[in-house]
């Protein structure tokens, strides 16, 4: 299969499953568990939006590209989205993303889990966990819309429609992956493609 035999797939569903390991051994489910679930589907998008807007599209001449490098890859995989050489993340970017989603995940349920007087380390691991099967489901997700299967449910169809429409009408619009949640919040997800006119920089990104 395609998806496991790519470096990052392997690394994010290990680190998963640890993950997931982990939060089994620490045991006290409650209420702190379900709350980090519809926080954590809350933010998905707006998260994948700023991410792909602000550090995977980054100008060339910007410091996020000069030094950080954060959209050399996905400004080839622009260029020519069906190569699978560029549809999934390096390994070494898929694990610089985990170290930073769990500095994100710390920062918001932390504070949170603590002004409500919930389990801390239990509702960090629930919140973590579930970041790290996000990631890997973005993979997925991400490598599914670029291969000529098409989905049967209503859910991935639309996300594989949109996310074509990014690549190819539009690179401003439809930046969510996994979740079009960012996209409406943020008011890049037209009603309709035609609202939005063709883009002579979709593949270039300049």
């Amino acid at each position: 299969m395609t998806y496991f035999s790519a470096g990052s797939p392997r690394i994010l569903v290990v680190v998963a499953v640890v993950l997931m390991v982990w939060r089994l051994s620490l045991g006290r489910w409650g209420l702190g568990d379900g709350l980090m679930v519809l926080c954590t589907l809350f933010l998905t998008g707006s998260v994948e939006w700023v991410i792909h807007r602000f550090l995977l599209h980054a100008p060339e001449e910007s410091f996020r590209m000069r030094r950080l490098k954060t959209g050399v890859g996905h400004h080839k995989h622009h260029l020519d989205p069906p190569d699978l050489d560029w549809i999934l993340l390096d390994p070494v970017d898929a694990a610089v993303f985990l170290v930073m989603f769990s500095g994100f995940t710390a920062a918001w349920s932390v504070p949170l889990l603590s002004v409500l007087g919930l389990p801390l380390l239990p509702g960090f691991a629930s919140a973590f966990t579930l970041a790290a099967l996000g990631l890997a489901h973005y993979e997925w997700v991400h490598l599914l819309v670029h291969t000529r299967y098409r989905p049967a449910s209503r859910y991935y169809s639309r996300l594989a429609r949109n996310h074509r429409l990014h690549h190819y009408r539009n690179e401003h619009y439809w930046l969510g992956v996994t979740s079009n949640s960012g996209d409406r919040i943020l008011r890049t997800l037209p009603a309709s493609k035609s609202d939005v006119p063709q883009s002579a920089t979709a593949r270039s990104l300049t």
